[in-house]
């Protein structure tokens, strides 16, 4: 069953029925560049370019922010300008798809590991390396944002969504006034 569409919802058909009872704002990804987080309690509900790229943002804005994980991401410096170099290579053109997805793959986690000092952060944002389909989501500041005193990495699955807070499959019950939806 889909939910309707009103002033505070962004696109979100065909959502689960547990979204129905959330009566805080909801907002799609895509319109974050617009949104005004202040001294509000935002959870980001799964990961796209979109939200990668503006976390910094609304961290900055918001009270707290949740975001919650649901598998890790590549993500790579947005200004990797080497990279596009070396993928344009002319040796390199002939295999473009499979050495380009290996050097994106070692890149982000050169990236992660650089960036996330903490290593039970790192490992929860440790992408899986064997997945043959790879999303590689591009920010310089994202590892930065989830690591404010502000923002928090969730990574227990959702199991319901309450009219003022996400409860999780661990007990823990996180209170928020607006979602940020990427799917």
């Amino acid at each position: 069953m889909g939910v309707k569409q009103d002033a505070n919802v962004g696109i979100f058909e065909n959502q689960p029925e547990h979204f129905t009872h959330f009566t805080g704002q909801r907002i799609d990804s895509a319109k974050l560049k617009d949104a005004d987080f202040h001294d509000l309690r935002v959870a980001v509900v799964g990961l796209n370019q979109a939200a990668v790229g503006h976390l910094e943002q609304v961290c900055q804005q918001a009270a707290s922010v949740k975001v919650f994980q649901i598998e890790p991401k590549f993500v790579i410096p947005s200004t990797s300008r080497s990279l596009q170099r070396l993928l344009n290579h002319p040796l390199i053109s002939k295999n473009r798809n499979l050495v380009s997805s290996r050097i994106k793959g070692l890149l982000s986690l050169r990236f992660l590991e650089h960036q996330v000092k903490n290593p039970w952060l790192r490992r929860q944002l440790m992408p899986n390396l064997a997945a043959s389909n790879r999303t590689y989501l591009k920010s310089d500041n994202f590892y930065t944002a989830l690591q404010r005193e502000n923002c928090e990495l969730i990574t227990w699955p959702i199991l319901k969504i309450s009219e003022h807070s996400i409860h999780c499959v661990n007990g823990d019950e996180h209170e928020i006034d607006v979602i940020i939806q990427t799917y």
